[in-house]
Order: C-alpha cells, then sequence, then structure tokens
C-alpha cells in the first residue's frame, strides 16, 4: 500500500518497459566539433553500421521489419542520444532500420574517432557502456512485458512512462499515435481501440484528446502499471 501511495505521489519510478530514449548521451555533446553534421526530413531513412550516430534535435524510430515485411516498433528516440551502437560495433545484416519521425539533426563519429575518443575520453566510454546497458535492459522488461502481461497492463506500463508531473488530474502524453502504441504495445489497433474504449466506459481512463489521456483512477492505474 505504501509503494502505490508514493507513486501516486509521484515519488516511485515506474517500470522501464516501453521507455523512450531521452538525452541519456548529452555528455558526447561536448565532442560534437570531431562529428560530421546531416540533416534529415521527417519520413527519411538513416543509415546506419559505419558511424556511431548522436541525435542533436528531432526524433528517430527503431522498427524491425522481417523478410515478408511485417513490422515491429522497438523504441523511439529523442534528442540527447546516441544510437545505431549494434551495427556500428557488430556489423552483420541488419533487420532493423531507423526512421526519422520529425526533422532531424545527427552527427556521425567515424570508427577512427571513436576509437580515439574510447582512448582519450574514458568518461564518454562510460556513458556510453551505461546507456547501451540501460538500453539492454529497456529491451528486456519490454520482451518480458510482452509475453507476461495482459493489453491492459502493457497498457497501463506504456502510459505511466509518459505523464506529465504534477498534472492533477493525472495525465499522460502519449506522443505517438494510436497504432504506433499498438505496435509498441505487440497488439492489433483494432484490439487497442476496444480495451481503450472498455477502460474509458469503466472509468480508469477519460478519452484521448489530441495526444494525451487522463487518468481517472489513478490508485488503481499504479497497481496495473506495477504488475
Amino acid at each position: 500500500m505504501r509503494k502505490t501511495m508514493n507513486k501516486v505521489k509521484g515519488k516511485s519510478e515506474p517500470s522501464l518497459a516501453f521507455r523512450d530514449m531521452k538525452d541519456i548521451n548529452s555528455s558526447w555533446r561536448s565532442i560534437l566539433s570531431l562529428a560530421r553534421q546531416s540533416r534529415r526530413v521527417k519520413g527519411e531513412y538513416v543509415r546506419q553500421g559505419e558511424e556511431l550516430l548522436f541525435l542533436e534535435r528531432g526524433r528517430v524510430r527503431l522498427t524491425y521489419q522481417n523478410r515478408d515485411g511485417a513490422e515491429k516498433i522497438l523504441w523511439h528516440i529523442s534528442a540527447g542520444c546516441l544510437f545505431g551502437e549494434v551495427p556500428f560495433f557488430d556489423p552483420i545484416e541488419n533487420e532493423a532500420v531507423f526512421t526519422c519521425i520529425s526533422d532531424c539533426v545527427i552527427y556521425a563519429f567515424s570508427a577512427q574517432t571513436v576509437e580515439r575518443v574510447c582512448k582519450e575520453r574514458p568518461d564518454l566510454l562510460l556513458n556510453l557502456l551505461r546507456s547501451m546497458s540501460r538500453k539492454m535492459r529497456i529491451m528486456s522488461y519490454h520482451a518480458s512485458s510482452l509475453y507476461l502481461d495482459d493489453v491492459l497492463v502493457r497498457i497501463c506500463k506504456f502510459l505511466a512512462q509518459r505523464l506529465v508531473p504534477d498534472s492533477n488530474p493525472l495525465t499522460a502524453k502519449l506522443g505517438v499515435s494510436r497504432q504506433e502504441m499498438a505496435s509498441l504495445l505487440g497488439i492489433h489497433r483494432v484490439s487497442l481501440y476496444k480495451a481503450l474504449r472498455h477502460q474509458e466506459e469503466r472509468g480508469l481512463f477519460g478519452p484521448i484528446t489530441g495526444k494525451t489521456m487522463e487518468i481517472l483512477r489513478p490508485r488503481e492505474f499504479y497497481e496495473l502499471a506495477e504488475k
């Protein structure tokens, strides 16, 4: 009970499942002069593998696509983050792609530059290792939730990552379309719509307005998100 009360008061951190990346590598801004800058437009694919990438402005989406064309959104990355680490350090055939979901400013570090940075800036190397470990942890929470949690619990964990601080009533800012949300949660868009509609009728959630949603029963919501 005390744990749930702490969450209602905003004192406890929610599960890492379905968390977006933001500002986890901001210290790399100190060496952007060593990188190549490029500007990308919304909808553009980002080539990966030959360089380590840093997102200075905008937002990108990582999507896995199988050989049949089916897609699954894995996560979103916002400004202040390195990305493309896996194909950079492990250059094998890659079926995951990054897409700009807004206009972006991206810096690319060459392999030679990264090697030099690792030798001369151990603080940045440590930051890189920590951020990669965080991504692995988030992905493991994500996978576990997809296999173990029912749809409502997944929805609550997703919303818990997107709560507006000090909002009253408690409000979540989705930041994605319902189709993208369904892909992240591993369910069909129609199933997501039905689940949200059912919980709106029950009084757990308010209707989605734009890309925001009110949480009308915070205690029940946090209990579900903690599962």
